[in-house]
């Protein structure tokens, strides 16, 4: 049984001496006799056990904790516990994992190199590494553009481009291969189930490349569907002109080029559990700009959200597609400004944001919602930023 409850010696700017310390869902709860603080577990930047103490730090200060009755190494693992807690539940992980080890891993974002030890868990759609620090990563295995092996080491790669190693497994290697490929065959076999879904007359050559084109919800350009398999096409944009975006997809199709048109189906978000959520991107004839319209009964779908980028459509796309994967479709932490995500009642998202680098990116493109107050109102400013 864990103990949350600690007596120890702080030193930090804000209170030196003897203190208790309590360990809860959200924060480390620090007393002293006259004075206390609140450690919110979406400040921490590290946890480190050395020389019988355990440093905590946030971006604005520095936690060291020394003599520690029940010991550091207990109240450094419970501490780790929790804060592991508290990032799953930021970075939309709602199962158990179907494999556990831990090991070191090594990543590469945007340039970017980051390594390190930590928890490492894999899931039925994504692999988590859960370091005693702020570099936690939610890995989708729908974006796996290959795997790489070898001196005991693998190394995801995914179509964004970020790459993913992990080794020092120890003997826990072969089953950590053998569990990741089980989820992704598994997986695989869902994207299939869900084409096949939509239509039964597909060949098995037709349905396997749509179900690579179009995984987990990603939203891709109708034209490359019909290229693919002009039966499936037809059949998506029967069920688009059947859902609560027909309106805004055949106006959408006027305004914008319509072979650019992406649309994404997704299933299982709260409050539409038994069917496919649409979706659709679409991009401006101005370059640089682009709406996202979902046909759900969330608040947020009211509006048309506008993004504008610099980069290129295709990298554009590809990263809305990995930062919607990553939320797990909410875009209320897309839209909300960088003080709202200091607020308690955001800390979940403002972990989310500062784990995943797609999400930084897609609320830098944030340009502004349009709100459905009236079918007039709408077309008229979907088309000042599109055209």
């Amino acid at each position: 049984m864990l103990i949350n409850e600690y007596y120890a010696t702080l030193n930090s700017s804000q209170i030196t001496g003897e203190v208790k310390l309590v360990i809860t869902e959200d924060a480390l709860d620090i007393t002293a006799l006259f004075d206390g603080i609140v450690v919110s577990y979406s400040e921490i930047t590290s946890i480190e056990l050395y020389n019988y103490m355990v440093q905590i730090k946030t971006d604005d200060d520095i936690y060291t904790i020394s003599r520690l009755r029940n010991g550091a190494d207990p109240f450094f693992h419970t501490l780790y516990t929790a804060y592991n807690n508290k990032v799953r539940k930021a970075l939309f992980i709602t199962d158990k994992p179907v494999f556990t080890t831990s090991g070191e891993y090594r990543f590469t974002e945007n340039g970017k190199t980051t390594s390190g030890s930590a928890v490492i868990e894999i899931y039925n759609d994504c692999v988590l590494i859960l370091p005693p620090n702020d570099n936690a990563r939610r890995i989708p295995l729908c974006f796996t553009a290959d795997i790489q092996t070898g001196d005991y080491a693998l190394t995801l790669v995914l179509d964004t481009g970020e790459s993913y190693s992990f080794n020092r497994l120890g003997y826990d290697m072969k089953p950590f291969v053998d569990s990741l490929s089980q989820q992704l065959r598994n997986m695989r076999a869902r994207a299939l189930d869900a084409v096949r879904a939509i239509d039964s007359s597909l060949t098995s050559a037709q349905a396997s490349a749509i179900a690579r084109m179009m995984p987990e919800g990603a939203a891709v350009p109708l034209h490359l569907l019909a290229a693919t398999a002009p039966s499936f096409a037809a059949a998506v944009e029967e069920r688009i002109k059947q859902s609560r975006v027909a309106e805004e997809y055949l106006f959408l199709r006027e305004i914008c080029e319509p072979r650019d048109i992406c649309v994404g189906m997704k299933s299982h978000l709260a409050g539409d559990v038994n069917e496919n959520v649409i979706w659709l991107i679409a991009p401006g004839r101005t370059p640089g700009v682009a709406a996202v319209e979902f046909a759900t009964g969330e608040e947020t779908a009211a509006a048309t959200f506008i993004y504008r980028f610099t980069e290129s459509w295709d990298i554009f796309q590809k990263k809305l597609n990995r930062a919607m994967e990553a939320v797990n479709f909410k875009r209320e932490v897309i839209r909300l400004k960088d003080d709202e995500l200091t607020r308690p009642e955001y800390s979940d998202y403002a972990m989310a944001v500062k784990r995943t680098p797609a999400l930084r990116f897609l609320r830098k493109c944030f340009a502004g919602r349009v709100i459905h107050a009236s079918e007039e109102s709408w077309k008229r400013e979907i088309t000042s930023h599109l055209q």
